[in-house]
């Protein structure tokens, strides 16, 4: 073999060897790298304000949630955030409320590898199930993704908009 088709056959090899995700709670140090990675995707972008910088840090925070991170190569390349409801006559439930993944990451595993682990955060906290709403606007494959892993859909969700949330004002009668 020339010493040309050697390296070539190196240089493929060292492409087809995965690069390992790790997966790391997230850290109120975070946020600008986070701001970045949902600047790149079809999320729903907050301002970078103090505000938003608080409710960060507050849900990073929050033992009450999950908020993780997978990494490759020292890289933020998504993000995973599932909260937790105590349920009157069952078993808590569990949503995975955020789901993304870098678009140059995407179909590196790096998906799979967060909902396994969202699944097992899940397990570990004795819940019934995991739900996950899908959004066909920002990401037309999800539906797709998660029928893969396993998942079925379960109705329909409704939601009921509350203008005052957003400006903390009570609306007026």
């Amino acid at each position: 073999m020339g010493v040309s088709r050697l390296h070539a056959s190196l240089v493929q090899s060292a492409v087809m060897v995965p690069r390992p995700i790790r997966i790391r709670r997230g850290r109120r140090t975070d946020f600008t790298a986070v701001m970045a990675l949902l600047a790149t995707t079809n999320a729903a972008l907050p301002s970078p304000d103090r505000a938003t910088l608080r409710r960060f840090r507050h849900l990073v925070a929050d033992l009450g949630t999950d908020f993780y991170l997978a990494t490759v190569d020292e890289r933020i390349a998504g993000v995973a955030h599932i909260t937790y409801a105590r349920q009157l006559a069952d078993r808590p439930i569990a949503t995975l409320a955020t789901l993304i993944v870098a678009p140059g990451e995407q179909h590196d595993g790096i998906s799979s590898a967060l909902l396994r682990f969202a699944v097992e955060r899940a397990r570990k906290r004795a819940c019934s199930g995991l739900r996950c709403a899908v959004r066909d606007d920002r990401d037309p494959d999800a539906a797709e993704f998660l029928t893969h892993a396993g998942a079925a859909a379960a109705g329909r969700l409704f939601e009921l908009p509350l203008p005052e949330a957003a400006t903390g004002e009570p609306l007026e009668a």
